[in-house]
């Protein structure tokens, strides 16, 4: 066994072994460290090698916290063999110690079992601790068929309404319908530059749709390519119109999209988990639910700390969540 760090993110050895991966996280490819870094946010890669062959990965993103201290996040990783779990805590103790990092945080992948007895349990949650994925294996025929009846009959009947999907560069429409969304419930999102940037360094692996009745802009997403899964990342509409239920035909046209470039999943990236009627999430779950497809469920978020005392300070004063 040797483990490696890797700064290449063109490296073929990581390349080789994302592509056997089933259910891919967009969030461990290298792509995903090219966009962080056009954000001013640093990455590590650590792989496990055995006869030179990658049988463990993980990528690491460094954060910045006040008094040129950090912490660390793993999102949606480790991925593969998880006999090697102890191999990348020393690795990652010495990353640690080298960024003054006051912990690291895991937000696993679905069925992952890496576990040790140095984890605690995280109480926030980064990541949605569920999602619903639907099958792209089937015909677009069978795609429409499982779905609730509906989501199915919003489809046909935004089709009914004329309303056109378009592939759009440029995120200035997206942006204002996000504005829109965000102060109509309640939530905060990133600045302009943020979903620039995502659609910029991810290239063609993201795609920018847009939903119009004539020239009248209703909904948008964006939606991630990795691997064998297509993501809906993030997404916003205009609820003056929601009787023309353009959200679902850009939905449905996400998937056809996916299908076509040979992606086997459509991730709706979060939803509530199951008698969660309370949780953020609740309301939009709703919506996706209403797409069919099958509840994925990830293990719960775990934290390595390495400087107890800086982490009780900031968990005092309030900088880091509970």
């Amino acid at each position: 066994m040797e483990v490696i760090r890797i700064a290449n993110l063109e490296s073929p050895q990581i390349q080789e072994f994302l592509a056997t991966q089933i259910f891919l996280p967009v969030q461990q490819t290298p792509l995903w460290a090219r966009f962080q870094k056009s954000l001013g946010v640093a990455s590590l890669r650590i792989a496990i090698l055995e006869n030179k062959k990658v049988v463990a990965f993980t990528q690491v993103f460094v954060r910045k916290l006040p008094l040129g201290l950090t912490r660390l996040e793993i999102p949606r990783g480790p991925l593969g063999d998880s006999r090697f779990f102890p191999a990348f805590l020393d690795e990652l103790a010495k990353f640690a110690c080298e960024q003054k990092a006051i912990f690291a945080r895991f937000d696993f992948q679905q069925n992952s079992s890496f576990a040790s007895p140095k984890l605690r349990k995280a109480r926030e949650e980064n990541y949605p601790l569920a999602t619903i994925c639907v099958d792209l294996a089937q015909s677009e025929q069978e795609i429409l068929a499982q779905m609730k009846p509906k989501g199915r009959y919003n489809i046909r009947l935004a089709e009914k309404h004329g309303v056109q999907i378009s592939v759009e560069k440029s995120v200035d429409t997206f942006f204002a319908l996000l504005q829109k969304t965000t102060t109509r419930d309640g939530f905060f999102g990133h600045p302009k530059i943020f979903y620039a940037k995502l659609l910029e360094q991810l290239g063609e692996n993201c795609v920018l749709l847009t939903a119009r009745q004539a020239s009248k802009p209703l909904a948008a997403i964006l939606v991630t390519f990795a691997g064998d899964t297509a993501t809906y990342y993030f997404g916003a509409s205009d609820h003056a119109f929601r009787n023309l239920m353009a959200p679902y035909l850009i939905q449905f046209e996400a998937m056809k999209i996916a299908k076509k470039r040979g992606c086997r999943f459509y991730d709706f990236l979060g939803v509530a988990p199951q008698n969660s009627v309370k949780h953020h999430l609740a309301g939009v779950s709703d919506f996706k639910k209403k797409f069919g497809g099958e509840l994925v469920t990830y293990p719960t978020p775990q934290l390595i700390v390495f400087r107890p005392f800086f982490y009780a300070l900031f968990r005092l004063a309030k900088f880091l969540r509970p």
